[in-house]
């Protein structure tokens, strides 16, 4: 009788056991934020860019990429200006904006921990960003 009851006790404990650390299993799954291919500043929105000053918040409703972003850095001198913008929607990444002149312009995304890369084309005065390797950004 005793041997039974020890023999039942020690079940009971082993199913309790794996009850619990079936209950302690996290059960919500993390979805990661799929970067999108490619995306639109507008023509309105870029040029918005240059009358910021440094440690200023941006606020562009009809653009979740540039929204809440905070200007870290803006130079201008003569015809050439720079720009650094903390982004936040890329999480640790810096819209990065060089303008030399009328005629050259680098606009490009890039991430404190290597895992987003955008480069940006203008077409028609907005700016076309397109995800990219790190080889692709190319600074002059």
């Amino acid at each position: 009788m005793k041997l039974k009851f020890i023999k039942f006790l020690s079940v009971l404990f082993l199913l309790s056991s794996s009850i619990n650390l079936a209950a302690q299993k996290p059960k919500t799954t993390v979805t990661k934020k799929q970067n999108p291919a490619s995306f639109t500043i507008s023509k309105t929105d870029f040029d918005n860019l240059f009358t910021k000053k440094p440690k200023e918040v941006l606020t562009v409703s009809n653009n979740k990429f540039l929204d809440k972003c905070s200007v870290i850095m803006s130079s201008l001198n003569g015809d050439t200006k720079f720009m650094k913008i903390k982004l936040h929607y890329f999480q640790n990444a810096f819209l990065m904006v060089q303008v030399n002149g009328a005629y050259s312009t680098q606009v490009f995304i890039m991430s404190d921990d290597k895992s987003v890369f955008y480069k940006g084309r203008l077409e028609n005065g907005a700016v076309i960003m397109t995800k990219c390797n790190e080889d692709d950004i190319v600074s002059e």
